[in-house]
């Protein structure tokens, strides 16, 4: 009987401390991206801070300064700042482009990610946090270019009323117009575009 117990808290115990060493393991993303400084492309991995999954991307990954390996597989740091361009493939097989905002507003702003480069409109997203990493919230600007007049809308979707300057620029476009009304997230704002571009 005291072997079986035994036995049976020797499982235990195995099979919690396995748990616990699967759940806190570092993932990486594979990465190429390029410094402000060089014209080179380097491809490598980077370590992604998923706080709620780590098979999608997430921005807290490279917000302020990004964990990458060198080619001894040594972690070193990448300031936001002095990257150019990024490009970034989670485990959902999710591509994401990310580009310096200074080359689009002649102004520091770190990354932003491209969500849509379309024929009338680009869509860019600068997500930043508040408070300590672990305890974050990301806070996203969306900046729409509209190239005819290369005018930008800048939109928060979490607050009310942030999407008018959308609403007012499609004016003349009363399908689309009536679509922006009912926003939610990103993918709505994708569809709009989308179809603006075949006007």
């Amino acid at each position: 009987m005291k072997k079986s117990i035994l036995f049976l808290a020797l499982v235990y115990f195995n099979l919690l401390f396995s748990q616990k060493e699967e759940k806190f393991q570092e993932i990486y993303f594979p990465v190429k991206y390029v410094l402000k400084s060089s014209k080179d492309t380097i491809k490598t991995k980077i370590l992604n801070i998923g706080f709620y999954t780590n098979e999608e991307f997430s921005p807290a990954t490279y917000i302020k300064q990004m964990t990458v390996l060198d080619p001894s597989g040594k972690k070193i740091k990448v300031n936001e700042d002095d990257v150019r361009y990024m490009e970034v493939v989670d485990l959902k097989k999710v591509k994401r482009k990310f580009i310096n905002g200074k080359s689009l507003f002649s102004k520091d702003m770190g990354l932003l990610q491209v969500k849509y480069n379309g024929k009338k409109t680009a869509w860019y997203k600068k997500s930043s946090y508040s408070g300590p990493i672990y305890t974050y919230e990301t806070n996203d600007t969306d900046y729409i270019l509209f190239r005819k007049d290369k005018s930008v809308i800048e939109m928060h979707l979490k607050m009310r009323g942030s999407i008018t300057q959308l609403k007012e620029k499609l004016y003349g476009y009363p399908d689309l117009s009536a679509l922006v009304d009912v926003v939610i997230e990103d993918k709505d704002i994708l569809n709009i575009l989308k179809l603006y571009d075949k006007k």
